[in-house]
């Protein structure tokens, strides 16, 4: 995929910018949390009610019976590690580590919170948090917001989502319930007794608003459908619910990773006349961090050897019209220039901050939209392509606006990025 790729040469870039000192002292320790944020995996959390499903959704999206039923443990927290151990903080604040992860080893220390440490695939993309609390809804309400600092996406485990609970999510930031799900578990329960309709179609029209979805699972289902073989049911996957749970936590994976991406791509932006001397060795580089300055002239070797005649040359490189490509620069150049006021305008920390970012970000995309629609050369059909994907941004980026979500402004400043990327790739084609 091209968001892969330009991921991974943003990550190298910053990685080679935290390295390289080159960066003023007050951005070296937002490089140094963005490079981190890009290779750290997205943290789930795992919220709701005692006997609400969470264990079990917990061990299917690991792969593994990680939490067996019938042992009592505290809340805990899965990360990826070379070996399995976990860390058990007891009740004098004091920290054990043992060798393993087996749940009454870790039970019969009492712990109040447990770090688990796994060398599981599934922990390479994300960390789960489980929050468990008394059955009580203050005990409940505090873990819910202690864990809402510590988590990018929130499962809410429920068969009904009662009235308790609804006050508890209530209270949850905007952020987080932009990338929530509404995990209504025990579906075959539900559904074996007639009440799985009638459940989703009142959460649906009640609480829809306060989810990015609502997705029924019978955990144990999904769990059964991986045979110990390594092969899957895939009915058995999609019919539980599964396969649904899956597709959206990888999506909010790719999301999260995206918009790390964009934040570096404008933080080196902004800094790239600090940073030149990164790239003084090789030839001309991309308008913006974010084009490759060794792999492209690799591809285009192949080509130019194989075309004796110079002038033939030409037309496989430039593939843009002079008057489209003049367009496509002075584009690239107006996003780059102006995207240092948007940074510069996130670092206030102001209130109305982000709305001021999503209007000028929609001033943006709209001036881009403007610019290419009257300039280039019209019978370009790239150009034609292009005015198109610019129009859609625009009518995109007005949406995200009006909707007024928190999230919208990382979504906003993605846009934005990924229509400079679109055009610089028209650029190097």
């Amino acid at each position: 995929m091209a968001n892969q790729s330009t991921g991974a040469r943003v990550e190298e870039q910053l990685e080679q910018a935290v390295g390289s000192n080159l960066l003023p002292v007050g951005v070296q320790g937002k490089a140094e949390k963005l490079l981190e944020r890009l290779r750290k995996p997205v943290r789930l959390a795992l919220l709701g009610w005692p006997n609400s499903g969470k264990s079990t959704l917990l061990n299917f999206l690991v792969g593994q019976t990680v939490l067996p039923t019938g042992v009592n443990l505290p809340t805990l927290q899965l990360v990826y590690g070379s070996e399995e151990r976990a860390t058990c903080t007891l009740s004098d604040g004091s920290k054990m580590t043992i060798p393993t992860v087996e749940a009454d080893a870790i039970a019969a220390l009492s712990p109040v919170f447990v770090d688990l440490e796994l060398p599981l695939p599934a922990l390479k993309k994300i960390s789960l948090l489980e929050v468990v609390a008394p059955d009580d809804a203050n005990a409940v309400h505090r873990a819910s917001q202690w864990a809402a600092g510590r988590a990018d996406v929130g499962l809410w485990c429920t068969q009904g989502f009662n009235p308790a609970e609804r006050a508890i999510w209530a209270q949850i930031p905007d952020i987080m319930k932009d990338h929530s799900f509404l995990m209504v578990t025990k579906a075959d329960f539900l559904r074996t007794n007639g009440m799985m309709e009638k459940t989703l179609s009142t959460l649906r029209d009640e609480v829809a608003d306060e989810f990015k979805q609502i997705l029924p699972i019978s955990g144990t289902q999904a769990i059964a459908a991986r045979k110990e073989d390594g092969t899957v049911d895939k009915a058995l996957m999609r019919n539980s619910g599964g396969t649904a749970l899956i597709s959206a936590v990888l999506k909010q994976v790719e999301a999260g990773r995206q918009s790390a991406v964009d934040l570096a791509d404008v933080l080196l932006l902004q800094h790239a006349d600090a940073l030149a001397p990164l790239n003084a060795p090789n030839a001309p580089a991309a308008p913006a961090p974010a084009g490759p300055p060794q792999k492209a002239p690799a591809q285009e070797t192949p080509e130019a050897e194989a075309t004796p005649p110079a002038e033939e040359a030409a037309p496989l490189v430039a593939g843009l019209q002079p008057a489209t490509r003049t367009a496509y620069e002075g584009a690239v150049d107006y996003i780059v220039k102006n995207s240092f006021e948007l940074i510069d305008l996130a670092d206030t920390m102001q209130d109305d901050a982000p709305m001021q970012i999503i209007g000028k970000a929609v001033d943006q995309v709209q001036w881009v939209s403007d610019h290419l629609n009257e300039n280039g050369d019209e019978n370009d059909p790239l150009l034609q392509d292009m005015r198109n994907t610019a129009m859609d941004a625009a009518d995109l980026i007005q949406l995200m606006q009006m909707e007024k979500r928190a999230s919208a402004t990382i979504e906003a400043l993605s846009l934005l990025l990924q229509l400079k990327r679109e055009i610089q790739s028209d650029l190097a084609a």
